[in-house]
Formats: C-alpha cells, sequence, structure tokens
C-alpha cells in the first residue's frame, strides 16, 4: 500500500524529472498553494518559470472538530506551476497519475469543468476538476490574470489534492484513517491539531484584536511598498497574513456585509499593488530569467516569444470531383455548454460561410464532443461557382471629357478592376448615370478559398468565457490542440492558433488520445467508429438513455427524468458506458431531496427510484470509455458517494441542533448585495411585502398569518451547512428543518413554494403563503438591484434577474391574479425608504423595474398570440399581466371576426386626425349644429355608459359596434352629409375633435389599436 508520505515522494520525483524546481512551503498561513509567491508572483511577467511543491493550506471555516471524514481547516497540496504552456500539460499530468500507481486503463479519469477565481488576488483562470471514478483529486487550470494583471505567457496551474488521492489508493472511508506511513495514521499526527484550531477559530479568537492585527498587517504591507525600492517579498507576506485574519475573523462571524466588502477592496488593492510592485523590479532587472530567444519591448513591453514548430504535412491532390470535406476542431475538455453552444454557432456559420465563398455542396453534418467538434460536407464542389459581377465606377461626367476620352479616374477605375477601359459601360444606378464595368470571377479552387474561411469560421465561434493559451493570444473555450481539415484526400493547408491543419487526428482521452493518420473523411469516420467515439450529441444522447435505463433495471428501478442533467452528461463523455452503483440504505433516512442533490450537483449521477417513485439506494454514472474495469469504477464512484452522503449527514446533524429561527442572526452576516445590505434587511423587507401583497390578494386573517410568519423564516436556511454547501436546496431544506422545528405544515410548504419558479419549466408555487412571498422576493430584488444599477446586461445577469422577473409574470398569469405592477415595485421601494432614505429609490428606478417585467410578459404573450395583438394590449395593461394576457386573447379573437377590418378602420380614423392634435378639447353640445355630430355624441355617450375603469377589449369593442354607423357618417363625404373634422371655423373644429377625442380615449386602459396590423 503507497503511504502519504510516498505519494509526496514520488511527485517530488516526477516533477522534478520534468524540469520543475522542487520549491518549499511558504512560511505563512495560505489558503491554497496559489498564495506561495512561487505562484503569485512567478506567474507574472514574461519570464519562464516551472516549478512544485506542498503547500500547507490553511482554510478556518472549513474546521470541524476532527469530526468530519473529509473536511478540515488543515490540508496538503501540491502545486506545480508550468509557465509557458508546454502544450501538451494535460498528457503530462496524466502520466504523474501514473508515476503514483493508477492504472488509467482501469478508471474514469475525466477533466469536467471547473473555473477559478479569487477576488481578493484580482486572479481567476478557466480550467477543470479532475475526477478519479467521481473523485475529484486535481484543480487544473489556466491563469488568465493575477494581481489585476493580465499574464503573458499563460501559466498552467495543477493542484493536487493528497488527503483525496491517498484516501483513494488506500480505499479509506476518512482522511483520518490515511496512512501517513506504515506506522502513523494521519489522525495520529493531525487529528488533536484539528481539534485544537477548530476550538481557536470558532470559539476563542479575539475579535477585536484581531482587527487591530489585520490594520497591523496592512499597515505594515503598505510601508513595504512604500519603500524604495519597494520591498515586494515582505508586502507579500504581509497580505498573506491579512488574508488569513480575515478568514477567522469571517469564520467568527465578525464580518459584516458592509466590512467584507471593504476587507475585500484593500486586500485587492495591496495585492494589486504587491503585483505591480514585482513586475517592475522584473523588468528594471532586465528579466535576468529570460532566454535568448525571447524578447520584451522595452516601450510597450510586449512579449515576443518563438512560435511553436510546425510539423510536416503530407497535403495529397485536391480533387477534381465533388467530394467530401471535414473540419474537425481538436481541443482540451470543452465544458458541457460550451459543445452546445458551438454546434449552435456552426449550424448557422457553415452554410452561411459557404455561400459567401459560392461553393455549391450537398448536405451539412456537424458533431461535437468535450474533446472535438467536426463539420462533415457532403459533395462539395471542387473549385468556386463563376461568376459576373457589375462593378459600378464615378459619374459620367467625372469619368468622360468634354471630347468623349476617358479620364485618370475612369482609367483608374479600369485598372482596379482589371479591365479595359474601352470596354467600360454606363448605366443609371439610383437616378445617376455611371461607368460600370463588367468583371468576370472564374472562381478558385475550394482548397484555395476554404483555407482563407476556415480560420475565420474558427476565430468566430464565441463562448461565455474564454481564454489564452500560447504565444498565438488566440482566445478560445478551452486550448485548441489539433486540427484535421480534409478535401477529399488533400488537407486544406491553414494555421489556427498555433496548429496546423493536418490529417492526424486522436483518439479518446481514455485510450490515452491516440494519433491516428486519416486519409479522407470516410477514413476519420471509420476511426471514430472504431474508437468508440460517438460524435452526434443525440446519438450519445439515446445510448446514454437506453444504457442508464438497463443499468437502473438491476435493481428493478429507473433513472429520474432529469433533462437537464442528460444533456450536461451528454456533452462531459464522447464514449458512454453506464454504471451502475449502490450505497448503503440507511441514508435514505436523509431527505430524498439532499441525497438528488448530492448526486446530481456534485457528481451529475442519476438517481434510480421504484415504481412508486421512492428513492432506491442506487445510482447511474456515465463513464467516458469503454467497458473494461466496471466493477473498479462502481467501486470507485461508491466509494465517493459514500463520503458525499457522510458529509450530507453530517451537515443535517448540525443543522438540526438548533431551530430554524436560530438561524436568522447569521443571515445579519450575509450580503445581498453591498449597497442594500444583508439578507436580515432583505428578509424584512420581504416579510412587509408579503403583509402588503397578501392583502391585496385578499388573504383571510389565518393564510394573512402563515404568510407573514413564513416570510419571517424564508431565507432563514441561507446560512445552514446544508444549503451553504448545495446552494440548490434552499427552501427544501428551509421546509425540512421548519417542519424539525415545530412550525405549522403550511408554514412550511409556504417556505420552500417560495423559491418557485426557478426556470420557465418548473411548477409555479402552489399555496397562497408561498405565492405572496415568492412574489416580495422577486419585486424587491428588482427594485434594489435596479436602483443600484445592477440591471442585466446581454452577457450578465449575476443576480438572476431576468429569472426573477419571468416568475414574476409566470405566477401572476398561472394563478389568474390581477395584480398591477406598479403597486408592487411602489411597496418594494417604499422598504428600501424606510431603510436607507427617501431618496434612495426614484420612481425612475421604479419604472425600470416593471418596464423590465413587462419585457419579459412580452414574451410570454408573443408564444400564444400575434406581435400585434401583444404590441397593442401590453401599451395600455401591460402593468397588470394577468389583465393583458385575458385581454390578449379577446384581441387575437376579435381579428379573426368579419367585422373586424371594418371596426378597425372606424376606430384608426378617429385616431389619425386626433393623434397630433395637442390639445384637450371639451365638447359643446350647443355648438353642435350638423345632424351627423349629434348622433355621434349621442352614441359617444351611449359608449361611455357601457365602460368602467376596467372595461376589456370584449367590452369596449362590442360596445364600439354600435357607434361605427354614426362614425361613418361623420366622415362621408360633405355632399352625402359628411363633416370635415378640420374645419376652417375654429369652435367648429374644436367641438368635432373633441368628439373624437372622446372616442379615442375610450380605448384607453383597454389597447393601443395603433399598434394593429392594418390601421
Amino acid at each position: 500500500m503507497i503511504t502519504f508520505q510516498e505519494v509526496l515522494t514520488r511527485l517530488q520525483s516526477y516533477w522534478s524529472g520534468q524540469g520543475c524546481i522542487i520549491w518549499q512551503p511558504h512560511n505563512s498561513q495560505v489558503g491554497a498553494g496559489t498564495m506561495n509567491p512561487a505562484t503569485f508572483l512567478r506567474v507574472l511577467g514574461p519570464e519562464p518559470w516551472n516549478v512544485a511543491y506542498v503547500e500547507p493550506s490553511v482554510r478556518p471555516d472549513d474546521g470541524r472538530y476532527g469530526e468530519n471524514p473529509n473536511r478540515m481547516q488543515y490540508y496538503y497540496q501540491y502545486q506545480v506551476i508550468l509557465k509557458p504552456d508546454p502544450g501538451n500539460p494535460q498528457e503530462i499530468y496524466l502520466e504523474s497519475l501514473t508515476h503514483l500507481g493508477i492504472d488509467r486503463d482501469q478508471h474514469d479519469i475525466r477533466f469536467v469543468e471547473d473555473n477559478w477565481e479569487s477576488p481578493a488576488l484580482g486572479a481567476w483562470g478557466l480550467g477543470w476538476e479532475v475526477w478519479l471514478d467521481g473523485l475529484e483529486i486535481t484543480q487544473f487550470t489556466y491563469f488568465q490574470q493575477a494581481g489585476g494583471l493580465e499574464l503573458k505567457p499563460v501559466s498552467v496551474e495543477i493542484t493536487y489534492g493528497i488527503e483525496r488521492i491517498v484516501a483513494a489508493l488506500q480505499n479509506v472511508d476518512s482522511v483520518w484513517e490515511i496512512q501517513v506511513t506504515d506506522d502513523l495514521t494521519y489522525a495520529d499526527i493531525y487529528l488533536r491539531p484539528e481539534w485544537e484550531y477548530s476550538t481557536y477559530y470558532f470559539e476563542k479568537a479575539d475579535e477585536e484584536k484581531l482587527t487591530e492585527v489585520f490594520k497591523v498587517y496592512e499597515q505594515e504591507a503598505d510601508r513595504s511598498l512604500q519603500h524604495e525600492p519597494p520591498l515586494v517579498l515582505p508586502a507579500h507576506d504581509y497580505v498573506l497574513k491579512c488574508s488569513h485574519v480575515f478568514n477567522v475573523l469571517d469564520t467568527r462571524g465578525a464580518i459584516g456585509v458592509v466590512e467584507r466588502a471593504d476587507y475585500f477592496r484593500r486586500m485587492q488593492r495591496l495585492a494589486s499593488r504587491v503585483a505591480r510592485a514585482y513586475t517592475d523590479q522584473r523588468r528594471e532587472m532586465q528579466y535576468p530569467n529570460l532566454p535568448a530567444a525571447w524578447s520584451v519591448d522595452s516601450e510597450t513591453g510586449e512579449l515576443t516569444m518563438p512560435a511553436s514548430p510546425t510539423p510536416a504535412v503530407d497535403y495529397g491532390v485536391a480533387p477534381a470531383e465533388p467530394a467530401d470535406m471535414l473540419l474537425e476542431i481538436g481541443v482540451e475538455e470543452l465544458p458541457a455548454d460550451d459543445v452546445t453552444h458551438a454546434l449552435d454557432q456552426l449550424r448557422d456559420l457553415v452554410p452561411q460561410i459557404l455561400t459567401e465563398a459560392r461553393l455549391e455542396h450537398g448536405t451539412i453534418a456537424l458533431g461535437g464532443t468535450p474533446r472535438r467538434l467536426t463539420v462533415h460536407v457532403r459533395d462539395l464542389a471542387p473549385r468556386q461557382r463563376s461568376e459576373e459581377f457589375i462593378r459600378r465606377g464615378p459619374p459620367v461626367n467625372r469619368a468622360y471629357d468634354a471630347e468623349g476620352s476617358p479620364t485618370r479616374a475612369a482609367e483608374g477605375f479600369a485598372r482596379g478592376q482589371g479591365v479595359d477601359v474601352a470596354d467600360l459601360e454606363t448605366a443609371e444606378i439610383d437616378g445617376g448615370e455611371y461607368v460600370i464595368a463588367r468583371v468576370f470571377d472564374e472562381g478558385r479552387p475550394t482548397v484555395e478559398v476554404l483555407a482563407d474561411h476556415l480560420p475565420a469560421l474558427i476565430d468566430a465561434l464565441g463562448f461565455k468565457r474564454s481564454m489564452r493559451w500560447n504565444e498565438t493570444d488566440v482566445k478560445f473555450s478551452r486550448p485548441l490542440r489539433w486540427i484535421v481539415a480534409l478535401f477529399g484526400e488533400a488537407v486544406i493547408p491553414f494555421s489556427y492558433a498555433g496548429a496546423a491543419a493536418n490529417r492526424i487526428t486522436r483518439g479518446p482521452r481514455p485510450a490515452g488520445s491516440p494519433e491516428s493518420t486519416v486519409t479522407t473523411p470516410a477514413a476519420y469516420f471509420k476511426t471514430m467508429s472504431k474508437n468508440g467515439v460517438i460524435l452526434g450529441p443525440s446519438e450519445r444522447r439515446a445510448v446514454i438513455v437506453e444504457q442508464a435505463k438497463a443499468a437502473a433495471a438491476q435493481v428493478d428501478g429507473t433513472i429520474v427524468d432529469d433533462p437537464d442533467l442528460l444533456d450536461e452528461v451528454t456533452n462531459l463523455v464522447e464514449q458512454p458506458t453506464a454504471v451502475l452503483g449502490r450505497f448503503a440504505e440507511d441514508y435514505l433516512e436523509l431527505p430524498a431531496p439532499v441525497l438528488m442533490t448530492v448526486m446530481r450537483k456534485h457528481q451529475r449521477y442519476f438517481a434510480v427510484v421504484d415504481e412508486e417513485g421512492d428513492l432506491l439506494n442506487a445510482f447511474v454514472t456515465i463513464r467516458n470509455g469503454g467497458k473494461q474495469h466496471l466493477d473498479t469504477v462502481a467501486a470507485g464512484n461508491e466509494h465517493v458517494v459514500r463520503a458525499r452522503f457522510a458529509d450530507a449527514r453530517f451537515f443535517f446533524n448540525e443543522d438540526i441542533s438548533q431551530p430554524l429561527e436560530a438561524y436568522l442572526d447569521s443571515l445579519d452576516t450575509l450580503t445581498f448585495q453591498e449597497q442594500l445590505g444583508s439578507y436580515r434587511e432583505k428578509a424584512a423587507r420581504v416579510e412587509g411585502l408579503t403583509a402588503r401583497i397578501g392583502a391585496a390578494l385578499g388573504f383571510n386573517d389565518e393564510t394573512l398569518d402563515i404568510a407573514i410568519r413564513a416570510a419571517h423564516l424564508a431565507k432563514a436556511d441561507l446560512t445552514t451547512q446544508m444549503v451553504v454547501e448545495m446552494t440548490s436546496l434552499q427552501g427544501i431544506m428551509g421546509r425540512e428543518y421548519a417542519l424539525r422545528s415545530g412550525e405549522r405544515p403550511p408554514v412550511a410548504d409556504a417556505i420552500a413554494d417560495h423559491y418557485k419558479p426557478t426556470s420557465a419549466y418548473d411548477t409555479l408555487p402552489q399555496t397562497e403563503a408561498g405565492i405572496a412571498i415568492a412574489l416580495a422576493d422577486r419585486i424587491d430584488s428588482l427594485v434594489g438591484l435596479f436602483a443600484v444599477g445592477m440591471q442585466p446586461t446581454g452577457t450578465s445577469d449575476p443576480y438572476g434577474l431576468r429569472r426573477a422577473a419571468l416568475g414574476i409574470v409566470q405566477i401572476l398569469l398561472g394563478h389568474a391574479l390581477t395584480l398591477d405592477l406598479s403597486n408592487l415595485a411602489g411597496w418594494a421601494a417604499q422598504g428600501y425608504t424606510q431603510e436607507l432614505g427617501s431618496t434612495f429609490i426614484s420612481e425612475e428606478h421604479t419604472t425600470a423595474a416593471v418596464d423590465f417585467i413587462v419585457d419579459r410578459l412580452r414574451g410570454v404573450l408573443r408564444e400564444d398570440f400575434p406581435h400585434d395583438v401583444v404590441e397593442a394590449v401590453v401599451a395600455e395593461q401591460g402593468h397588470n399581466p394577468y389583465r393583458a394576457q385575458v385581454n390578449a386573447e379577446q384581441l387575437h379573437g376579435w381579428t379573426t371576426r368579419d367585422e373586424w377590418t371594418d371596426t378597425l378602420d372606424q376606430f384608426a380614423r378617429c385616431v389619425r386626425i386626433t393623434r397630433n392634435v395637442d390639445e384637450d378639447y371639451t365638447v359643446d353640445p350647443g355648438g353642435l349644429t350638423e345632424v351627423v355630430e349629434k348622433e355621434l355624441l349621442v352614441g359617444i355617450e351611449q359608449l361611455e355608459n357601457k365602460l368602467g375603469r376596467d372595461s376589456d377589449v370584449d367590452t369596449f369593442l362590442t360596445a364600439f359596434q354600435p357607434l361605427i354607423p354614426a362614425v361613418q357618417a361623420f366622415f362621408a363625404p360633405q355632399d352625402e352629409g359628411g363633416v370635415l373634422g378640420m374645419a376652417d371655423d375654429p369652435d367648429v373644429r374644436a367641438n368635432r375633435l373633441g368628439l373624437l377625442q372622446r372616442i379615442v380615449r375610450a380605448a384607453d386602459g383597454v389597447a393601443d389599436f395603433s399598434y394593429m396590423e392594418g390601421f
């Protein structure tokens, strides 16, 4: 059995052999190996740096007194930095696992999206968790920024979780059982220190004194940086000390909402100053470790690195007849969503590019897995379609002189178009006479055309987050490592992001990504099939469903229907194999949502249920690989889920040790938004809003009491350990803990209910109390966050305001509630006014929030009604979504009636003649002299008598029908008894306009018919 000590020794040996300096742990508490100056400072600047070291990591908030089998405040990371990216860091890393004795053929090893960010350090990067049979054993990151500075070259950070790896290798369920040596366990050495530090961090640390200590450390960091020259390393040490003291204070619950943001700002400023001082220092030293082949521009600081060598390519001969084209973009593991997003873009881009390139083709098929995106075009023409173009030149009067001889303008134009000046013609274009040239383009060979267009195709792909990784500075979702581009048997010659198109593809990750040479597109697909790679997501999805159902049937169960999880898992693998796992039945004593969330969120497992829908002690995971060694893979995943469930049991038991209401005090230190205060303050606002909404909805006293009590407790579970660990359980755990605390079941149900709907497809809250809290929670967020400028942008919606606004619309429509959004927003604003002052929320803010919700309403209504109907109704009734829906349905019905065209025409005549009249006129009945005027007034009065404040479309249009003949008579030709609305006599004109204005105003609050088609 390999010991903890041997694992560290082997890693040191391996990475030393890879050319890394073997560094030592830092002599100050750090939260991660990233904070060691061997990483944080050395990734800055242009100089190469390869280093490896063990780093004890201290995270006070993770302390559990040694009672948790997998979580502690002090543990070990093994940190590796490779700067610059060596081109194959994943392969180098995977070989290190072999060096540790992990047989990669027997396990499911995967790279699963997990990005890293440290706001306090101004640092971030993109990458993955590395899973060993479902166990996260390593964080693998391409650093993009540190200290607020963009990194060039990019560094690869590999951070091993030593305890997890050793626990897996030794097959123990608790870190405390790990053999550090043959004679000593982890508990023998570290259990007592864990208890002592947990006791100190949670119970004994002096908050007042540590606050002063933080200031001292901050001042010393500042003094070090103000020295000339700056003392970078002492300053960095004090930043680390600040970070640790902050973590201790945070663990003690001593950091409030405003203080937290202030602490982060102060630490980030210091970290940024340290980073800049270090880069200045290295520049002044003229980068002593910079290789001779690299150079840095003295003025711009731009780094120039030698390009990676390009392998020789057998380009082959381009076909003379239509042939298939294949493009494979080979990448390190893409995030699951990025696979889908890339395919959606390619679906539009590929036909567009082929059309623009004048290349005739057959069908287009796309494929996408975590490792590759493919485009397959059948029967692509061997060259562009020939085409004649007409190019417009200068006007004739500038192209020829008085004698008709061509001028320099004509000669220059002809020369630019490659034609003889004598061949120029004239033509009338846009009302003017111009010279034109007829240019014939016979087209280029397809290989040449695609060599120009394919780099642009790849470059056009956009992702939510992209990264750099090599000297080209190209950005993509994850590093692009190879390109296959074939037209028939010919390679299409181009390069992108340092990768030259070739005919060499790579096999699946579990097989070691073996290289294969493919001669044609057909040969490529045979190679993929032979390797077990399923390129099409829909085909892969079907295989996963079939295999997962078969696996669940082994225990007389079926997998839980979870389309989102299925979509994600489909794009996490390219060689799917279902594996059935089991866990101890006693874990079923935990609430089923807890177990299902653990399996889904952390492990991407499919839960298994029986015929009644009750959870079974089994799960299905989808391996990326073949059917060999499934027992080993299953055992590894079972080991992981046992540890996860043990954590969940620990959290659950800790949480229920006190009533739910006791967690409210902790909300004081949980930030909702820096300017809007804590969740405790938000909870109080929501409670007040719930009472207002409940009263508006006509709740009886008992229901209102339930709603207010549930609102009081609705956010309490946010600080429970279970919800902190798995935020998707918010509300669900609140309900569970409320029941266990003796709250009435309707109160508990409303707590869970108020988070619904969580998506466009989720169920709505079903309890009256839950509905009121759900509306209060969402409108409070919208109004407050709009007031502090946190409106969603095209690419960012960190507070989920689109979802919140849509939720309000769904609830009001789904439960047929006639609530005015302006009232809702006004009540929410009053809650903020009481806390933050009368000027904090303006009418502009509430109007913007209401308009935002109305935009979501438009989207919902357009799913069922034509655009013009929706706009007409929303213009007048959008503030009341349910009324808008009812009236949209009514108006849509009217548009199908025979009388609709005439109805709209007659109303439109009234609108068109008055729409640009600024003054409102009052009708003087005594001034009406014509019969048609008097009859129109009678009809208007009858119309108005039939309408009320809440009239709907049906009421208005039905009441308008008897008025139509009078309107027609009014607008009839004068020789037929009609009159002029815009009469010359001002008094007559005012009276007639007043009549028409009354007709138009009658539709106010009902619909703006000017939006209707045909108006």
